[in-house]
């Protein structure tokens, strides 16, 4: 597939003769979110016949052990008679789905609770609505059209890899950004240049062979988001492909069918991530006022929570599906797969509140 093929391709092309190369937060951006060819506006990304199958998809007991977890944060928080229980890009419904029959163990918690969806994708709001159309949820178009007149809590997974990253490396003593210009054949392709995106500040200390990821959106997201929690008290929790160690290498991604693709190829047709910097996100989320503990693996988190005994019941409820149950718990945790390129990272308000639950206390805080 030539880098020229997709209609979002000849935009982008036009768009850099005119004014020049983008960053790839831009690229990320108008490859994702555009109004006519975005990928999340266009197409229906999640599933084996789509182009990639998340945790909710693998196994239930994914969801479930986060809808437990929300009851106990619900119950940390003094259990208010109402509160907004918000997804962020909630893909088919699955998580939540799963989750909320899970939380359904407690029913005060389903009483009380407010479900608020923020998803763009038409598509994937009308199978949203067939699942969970039992809990009466509303949809929203940004965490911006959020109004926190009540506590919170906030799940997002698979959610903040998609948020653009802006990238840069060090050349002869000093930072360079990798931008998308145009290669001698008029083709999209990636050059070092001057940098564009003003982060700067941000950077570490320019080291000769070092490379660097920053969602320059981030920062703001947070702040935003800690407004929320703030207002009336809150917790939320991210689980997302996230860097081990951030410096040692780009992490931009292209996925269509289950496969890995060029990023500059098949543009607005393939999903495109980066790694998150939990250890940046904690940084700018205490910065906010928030209280953030460390990430911990996919693994030990799933696993702290009761996947492991979730699974037995599973398996002695159904011991013809055994096999098939303990496959997706080992896709889920194992070390080798899911289990610790995933991370699970959270932030909460007030800082009173007690450690949620599969994570260590935050700096300082009291258990």
């Amino acid at each position: 597939m030539t880098p020229s093929s997709t209609p979002l391709t000849a935009l982008l092309t036009a768009q850099i003769r005119a004014t020049g190369p983008l960053t790839v937060a831009e690229f990320m951006t108008l490859a994702l979110q555009h109004p006519e060819h975005g990928y999340y506006r266009r197409q229906e990304a999640v599933g084996a016949a789509a182009d990639f199958v998340t945790a909710p998809e693998i196994s239930q007991v994914f969801g479930e052990l986060i809808g437990l977890w929300l009851v106990q944060r619900w119950l940390d928080l003094g259990q208010p008679e109402r509160f907004l229980l918000v997804e962020l890009g909630p893909g088919k419904g699955t998580l939540m789905a799963d989750a909320l029959r899970a939380a359904s163990a407690l029913p005060g918690f389903l009483a009380a609770m407010d479900l608020v969806l923020i998803e763009t994708n038409e598509t994937l709001r009308a199978a949203q609505a067939e699942k969970l159309s039992a809990y009466a949820p509303r949809w929203l178009e940004s965490v911006g059209a959020l109004e926190a007149d009540a506590p919170l809590l906030v799940i997002g997974n698979e959610f903040l890899d998609v948020l653009p990253a802006a990238q840069f490396a060090v050349a002869k003593g000093a930072w360079f950004e990798r931008l998308v210009s145009l290669n001698e054949a008029g083709e999209l392709s990636f050059v070092l240049a001057q940098p564009k995106t003003p982060v700067l500040p941000l950077l570490p200390k320019a080291e000769e062979g070092q490379f660097f990821e920053i969602m320059p959106s981030l920062p703001g997201f947070l702040k935003d988001l800690s407004m929320l929690l703030k207002a009336h008290s809150g917790s939320a929790l991210f689980i997302d492909y996230a860097h081990d160690k951030a410096g040692s290498a780009w992490s931009l991604q292209a996925v269509q069918r289950h496969e890995k693709v060029e990023p500059l190829d098949a543009v607005g047709e393939a999903d495109l991530t980066t790694l998150v910097d939990f250890e940046a996100a904690g940084t700018f989320a205490r910065e906010a006022g928030l209280t953030a503990p460390p990430m911990v693996t996919q693994r030990d988190f799933l696993l702290v929570l009761g996947a492991w005994q979730r699974f037995e019941m599973l398996a002695e409820s159904a011991p013809d599906d055994a096999a098939a149950l303990l496959q997706s718990l080992q896709r889920l945790v194992g070390k080798d797969k899911m289990g610790h390129r995933f991370k699970a990272w959270t932030c909460h308000y007030p800082p009173t509140l007690p450690a949620p639950a599969g994570f260590p206390a935050a700096e300082g805080a009291e258990r």
